[in-house]
C-alpha cells in the first residue's frame, strides 16, 4: 500500500494547464479503527493531481491539516504536510465507490496503520475549499520547500524550489531535492522559465536531457518529469529527481 508520491506522479498523462478542472470532490467524518475521530475532505484534477486536508476533530485544537497526492481511478494516496513544509509520518491510502469511503492512515515512521472505519459523506468544510484552485501567476511565492525526518538513518531530507521574476510571466529558479541522492540544478540566465497559466515546462536543465513541468496552487507546487529515467541518470543518477510537492513557505 505504500507508494511513493514521486512515482506515481512521473506515470500521469500531461494535460494543458488551461484544461484543469475538478473530477473528484468529497468529504467525509468518521474515526480511524473506532478510536480517533476524523474528517477527511479532498478534491483532485484531471492531472490526476489530489488535494485537501485531515481534521483529528477531537483533539484539543483541531486545526486542520494539508494532505496532497494524486488520484488514480478511485483511488487516493495522500501525504500530510504542515505549513513549514515538513511531511509528517502520516500518509493516506483510500478508495472512494459508491459514496463510501474505505481505506488506511499509515504511520510511515514506526508502521502502524489505522482503518477509516464508519465514514459518512459531510459538507466540504470553507477551509477545504480552493485548495486546488490553479495560482495566478502573479501570486507564485519565492520559496517552496518540503522535508521530513528519515528515523532509519536519523536524519532530515528534502528539498526546495526558489523562485524570482524575470519579467511577464516569467521566472527564474533555482532548485535541489534530496529523497535519496541529490537532484539540483537552476534556469540559465538568459532562459527562465515561461509560465502558462499556472504551469510551466523546463528542458535540457543543467545543459543535459533531463526535463521537467511545474503546476502552482495557492498553497503548495507539484514538480514532475517529462523526460525518461535514463536523463535522470544522465544529470543526477539512478532514483533522483526534481518530481515532487513543494510547500509554499514564502510569498
Amino acid at each position: 500500500m505504500k507508494r511513493l508520491l514521486t512515482t506515481v506522479m512521473t506515470s500521469l498523462v500531461m494535460l494543458a494547464a488551461t484544461a484543469q478542472s475538478i473530477t473528484h470532490h468529497y468529504a467525509f467524518e468518521g474515526t480511524l479503527d473506532g478510536k480517533i475521530a476524523v474528517r477527511l475532505a479532498f478534491e483532485a484534477n484531471d492531472l490526476g493531481i489530489a488535494a485537501g486536508e485531515i481534521t483529528y476533530t477531537k483533539t484539543k485544537n483541531p486545526t486542520p491539516i494539508l494532505v496532497v497526492g494524486s488520484v488514480e481511478e478511485n483511488s487516493f494516496y495522500l501525504y500530510e504536510y504542515q505549513s513549514d513544509g515538513k511531511r509528517t509520518g502520516g500518509y493516506i491510502a483510500v478508495t472512494v465507490e459508491r459514496g463510501k469511503l474505505s481505506g488506511k492512515w499509515f504511520n510511515l515512521d514506526n508502521d502502524k496503520e489505522y482503518s477509516f472505519t464508519a465514514m459518512r459523506p459531510v459538507a466540504f468544510p470553507k477551509s477545504a475549499e480552493g485548495i486546488l484552485t490553479p495560482e495566478s501567476p502573479d501570486h507564485i511565492g519565492q520559496h517552496y520547500g518540503y522535508w521530513f525526518h528519515n528515523v532509519n538513518v536519523d536524519a532530515d531530507f528534502g528539498g526546495h524550489f526558489d523562485f524570482r521574476g524575470a519579467g511577464k510571466n516569467r521566472i527564474h529558479f533555482d532548485a535541489a531535492n534530496v529523497p535519496m541522492n541529490v537532484a539540483e540544478g537552476k534556469s540559465e540566465e538568459g532562459r527562465p522559465a515561461v509560465l502558462q497559466g499556472n504551469h510551466f515546462t523546463y528542458l535540457h536543465m543543467n545543459e543535459c536531457d533531463y526535463g521537467f513541468e511545474v503546476y502552482f496552487y495557492p498553497r503548495f507546487m507539484v514538480a514532475r518529469d517529462v523526460t525518461d529515467n535514463e536523463t535522470l541518470v544522465g544529470c543526477f543518477g539512478a532514483h533522483t529527481t526534481l518530481a515532487g510537492v513543494y510547500i509554499k513557505t514564502k510569498q
